[in-house]
C-alpha cells in the first residue's frame, strides 16, 4: 500500500513525465535540463547536474539519473532481445542508505520509473554540453557485489498504458516520441507489426517520420546541401532508405533528408551511399543526357549527417539500398 504522501508525489511525477514525453530520444542542452521552466511552464528542472542522481528536495523517489562523460563509475547501456535497452548504473559512492541512494531503492521497491539522461558532449564542444534523454527506466534489481542498479527501459506501450489505460492505440502526440525512441534501440530493418507505433495510421507515421528526419538534417538536402525553408514551405523531403513499398521501418536511422530531385534519383538507384557516407554514382547514370544536374558531380563527396551519431543512416539500410535499388538500376 502506497502512503498517501507518496501517492501525491507519484501523481506529480507522472504529470512531469507526460509533459516531457515529446523530448524522449532527443538531445538537449545542459541549460534545458537545469532550467527547464524557461521552456516548460510549471516544471522547474529535470536534473540539477550536481551529481548523477537527482532527488528533488523532500522527495521519496529519484526523479532522474545522469550518466556523465567523465565519471569513476561503471555505467553502461546494452540491449535486450525484445529491443528494449537496459542500463547498468552505479549508486552514489558511500553508504547505500544515504538519502540519494535510498531514493533509487524506493523507485525499485514501488516500481516507479526514473528519467535516464546520457551526457554526449561537454562545454568544449561546438554545441556546448548536451545530454540525450533516453526516456524512462524501471529499476529491476541491484547487484550488491558489482554495486550496480539494473534499469530496464519503460516501453512506449507501457508508458501509454500508465497514462491512459483505456487507450487502444498510441495518442497522436506520442507517435513521434515512439519513433524517436526507436533510434535508441536495437536495429530492425522492417516494420514490426507488434509495436504500438505500427498500429496507427500510415499517414500519422509518415508525418512524424518527416518531422524527425527533417529536424535531424536541419531541413536541408544531405547530398546536395540545398535548403529552402519559408515557414511551412520546406523543399527537402524525408526519404526512406529501405522503401515504404517493402515495409521499411520508420526508425529515423532509415531516413535521409533529400531534395525533390535527389529523392527521385535515390529511389531510382542513380546513386547510393557507402558505409563511409560518401555518394556513389551508378556507372550507367554517367551516360545519361543531363543539363544542370549537379548530383553527378557529388560522386565521392561525403553527405551531411545529423549532429547526433545515433541518428546516422544505419549501415544495414544503406547496404540494402545498394543491393536492391542501386544494384538494379535500369535492369
Amino acid at each position: 500500500m502506497i502512503h498517501p504522501t507518496k501517492a501525491i508525489e507519484i501523481e506529480e511525477r507522472w504529470k512531469a513525465f507526460r509533459i516531457l514525453a515529446p523530448y524522449f530520444g532527443k538531445v538537449v542542452s545542459a541549460r534545458f535540463i537545469q532550467k527547464t521552466e524557461e521552456k516548460i511552464k510549471g516544471l522547474t528542472r529535470i536534473h540539477n547536474l550536481i551529481e548523477g542522481i537527482y532527488k528533488p528536495k523532500d522527495a521519496s523517489y529519484a526523479f532522474a539519473i545522469a550518466s556523465m562523460l567523465k565519471n569513476p563509475y561503471a555505467d553502461r547501456i546494452a540491449y535486450n532481445p525484445d529491443r528494449s535497452w537496459f542500463f547498468s548504473y552505479s549508486p552514489k559512492a558511500g553508504a547505500l542508505d544515504s538519502a540519494v541512494n535510498k531514493s533509487l531503492f524506493n523507485c525499485e521497491a514501488d516500481a516507479e520509473p526514473v528519467l535516464v539522461l546520457k551526457q554526449l558532449t561537454d562545454k568544449t564542444a561546438k554545441r556546448g554540453t548536451t545530454y540525450k534523454i533516453l526516456g524512462l527506466g524501471v529499476i529491476e534489481s541491484f547487484d550488491v557485489t558489482e554495486r550496480l542498479f539494473r534499469i530496464r527501459e519503460l516501453t512506449i506501450e507501457q508508458f501509454q498504458s500508465r497514462i491512459d489505460p483505456d487507450a487502444e492505440t498510441l495518442s497522436d502526440d506520442l507517435i513521434e516520441t515512439a519513433l524517436q525512441l526507436e533510434a535508441l534501440e536495437q536495429w530492425s530493418p522492417f516494420v514490426a507489426e507488434d509495436r504500438a507505433v505500427y498500429r496507427v495510421s500510415r499517414q500519422k507515421r509518415d508525418d512524424a517520420f518527416r518531422r524527425i528526419v527533417l529536424e535531424n538534417y536541419d531541413r536541408s538536402c544531405a547530398v546536395l546541401d540545398e535548403k529552402f525553408v519559408y515557414g511551412k514551405v520546406i523543399e527537402a523531403q524525408a526519404a526512406h532508405i529501405i522503401g515504404k513499398d517493402v515495409r521499411g521501418t520508420d526508425d529515423p536511422r532509415n531516413g535521409l533528408s533529400l531534395s525533390h530531385t535527389a529523392h527521385w534519383a535515390f529511389d531510382q538507384g542513380i546513386f547510393a551511399i557507402t558505409d563511409q557516407y560518401e555518394v556513389m554514382i551508378h556507372p550507367k547514370a554517367r551516360d545519361a543526357e543531363t543539363r544542370l544536374f549537379p548530383l553527378i558531380g557529388r560522386a565521392g563527396k561525403r553527405i551531411a549527417l545529423p549532429a547526433e551519431e545515433s541518428n546516422f543512416p544505419h549501415p544495414e539500410a544503406l547496404a540494402w539500398h545498394r543491393e536492391e535499388v542501386f544494384g538494379k538500376f535500369t535492369r
